[in-house]
């Protein structure tokens, strides 16, 4: 139940839905299996695993649930061989040349010919809702694979306003600042892994693993216009991971601490096993967010708010006199 990632979604208004009012919205899209001739399903399962369990497990005011996609694989090149077999056939039987529109035809009755015999990929999508303090939270550092869970939600509760959340300051230029300057916040313990880009030149980037990341040559790439765009860090000795600039979390990781508090709880089956340990994730990540928001000045509470951000001008001068050239990316 230990989510790897994270994709963070903020409510923009409280959550109306109950428990029970969650469980009954996507009742009406729970998944079932696709049709013989369907390419594709998607629905909401269980999160305990259980078919007859509910759709939302819900622990406080924490609410669990798992958007399941089943996909037919259907290779291209299957598809293309089949194609060509049968204009063949017709091309040879009646002595003429297949055009563009009819292949197109041929084309649907191959697909429908092949669908009942593809395999099926399954894919199961993890999230949670914090009704507490207005989180969505997703399994997940595809944004692609987070708006489809935010869409399928959103077609559940027929209405769903959530925003990527945005902060004061830019996580690139802070976290690039921290580098350059070597001044990390004391709950903060940096990895050995980061990317650097140039803003100025597309594609252009460093990537370094087991690296002292406060060490002079990354400075010089700084100086050089790099700015940081992922970074591997630690958060209070209780978790670790790779925050991307654009504030997704990949590749984390709950430490011994918290690991050794879930090993302490009795759980008896593999259900009791996932109550304890999505209760001790989500209380975990509800102190975590308050803290990444506030790294980096927190949260913009709208475009009224007054950007508090330096210009990019103010941004090139002040990267001028501490040495730095280039400026940072601010993130819109």
């Amino acid at each position: 139940m230990w989510f790897k990632n994270l994709t963070l979604y903020k409510l923009q208004s409280p959550l109306r839905e109950t428990a029970e009012g969650l469980q009954e919205a996507l009742a009406a899209f729970a998944w079932e299996p696709a049709a013989r001739f369907e390419m594709q399903r998607v629905g909401w399962v269980p999160p305990m695993g259980q078919p007859d369990a509910p759709l939302t497990h819900s622990v406080g005011n924490f609410h669990l649930l798992c958007l399941h996609e089943e996909s037919k694989l259907l290779p291209a090149s299957v598809i293309r061989d089949a194609l060509d077999e049968k204009v063949g056939e017709i091309e040879h039987k009646e002595s003429r040349k297949v055009r563009r529109r009819e292949k197109d035809q041929l084309k649907e009755e191959v697909i429908l010919d092949l669908l009942p015999r593809a395999f099926s990929r399954h894919r199961r999508t993890w999230g949670y809702i914090d009704a507490r303090d207005g989180w969505l939270v997703v399994d997940t550092a595809s944004a692609r694979a987070a708006e489809d869970f935010v869409e399928h939600l959103r077609e559940a509760l027929g209405t769903l306003p959530v925003a990527l959340p945005e902060t004061k300051e830019s996580p690139q230029a802070v976290m690039t600042r921290w580098l350059a300057e070597d001044d990390i916040p004391g709950d903060i313990e940096l990895g050995e892994e980061a990317v650097l880009e140039d803003p100025r030149a597309e594609g252009c980037e460093v990537r370094v693993k087991r690296q002292d990341l406060v060490a002079e040559e990354m400075r010089a790439h700084i100086q050089a216009g790099k700015r940081v765009r992922t970074l591997a860090l630690t958060w209070g000795e209780r978790l670790s991971c790779v925050l991307d600039a654009s504030l997704v979390v990949k590749r984390l990781k709950f430490l011994d601490m918290v690991q050794e508090q879930a090993a302490e709880e009795e759980a008896e089956t593999p259900e009791e096993r996932l109550d304890v340990d999505f209760s001790l994730m989500s209380l975990e990540l509800q102190r975590f967010y308050p803290r990444l928001m506030e790294l980096f000045g927190g949260e913009r509470q709208g475009p009224a708010e007054e950007d508090p951000r330096p210009s990019a001008e103010e941004q090139t001068a002040k990267a001028d006199d501490d040495g730095i050239t280039g400026s940072a990316t601010p993130r819109l």
